[in-house]
């Protein structure tokens, strides 16, 4: 009885410390992902066939040699471009508005590509998408929320007319290492995670 007592209250403890206002900028991806699955849903299978071979297409690129520089910057775009996007609005009172839009957006076209994937492919265009989206969603979305949480709290701050607090810098170069790590962790084990995948669909 003790343990499961204790147990309960570092639950308690450990949800405490989880800004409020990161649990609402989750609801609002989780939001954007149901609704990227619902179009994706109508959408998709209406063009599956031509889908599938841009799949097939967008998927042989991949795995040809290794990443080209182009590639890799690509790629370090999607990894950056929604943090750096609710860092930049966490300096101005319209992050109030933008920042969970933001966060919305990334659900709505994660779930999307992924129904996408399902849709031209069945089952195995599930495995594609994890393989190519799911190693990307572990580095950028606690990034995506952490840093989105603090510019939120600072725009809110400048909305409501009050002097800003100093941003987390060491939480920032954190996410800034994550992010960079999952680059490198994506243009080396996608591919080959695609020439894996790949024969059994095709």
């Amino acid at each position: 009885m003790k343990q499961r007592r204790t147990a309960a209250r570092l639950r308690c403890v450990s949800l405490r410390k989880i800004p409020l206002s990161m649990l609402a900028l989750a609801a609002f991806f989780l939001l954007g992902a149901v609704l990227g699955g619902m179009v994706a849903a109508r959408g998709a299978s209406a063009m599956g066939g031509e889908l599938r071979r841009y799949l097939e297409g967008y998927l042989a690129l991949r795995i040809e040699g290794a990443p080209s520089s182009a590639a890799v910057w690509q790629t370090m775009v999607c990894f950056f471009r929604a943090s750096v996007a609710v860092f930049l609005l966490g300096f101005t009172a319209w992050g109030v508005l933008f920042i969970p839009l933001v966060c919305a957006a990334q659900g709505f076209f994660l779930s999307f590509a992924v129904q996408c994937f399902a849709s031209a492919m069945g089952r195995q265009g599930v495995a594609l998408a994890l393989a190519a989206l799911g190693l990307r969603c572990l580095f950028v979305l606690p990034c995506l929320l952490m840093i989105a949480s603090d510019g939120f709290a600072a725009a809110w701050r400048l909305a409501e007319r009050q002097k800003p607090e100093v941003r987390d810098r060491r939480r920032l170069v954190i996410c800034v290492f994550v992010l960079l790590t999952g680059t490198v962790a994506e243009c080396a084990l996608v591919p080959r995670l695609f020439a894996w995948l790949l024969p059994g669909i095709t």
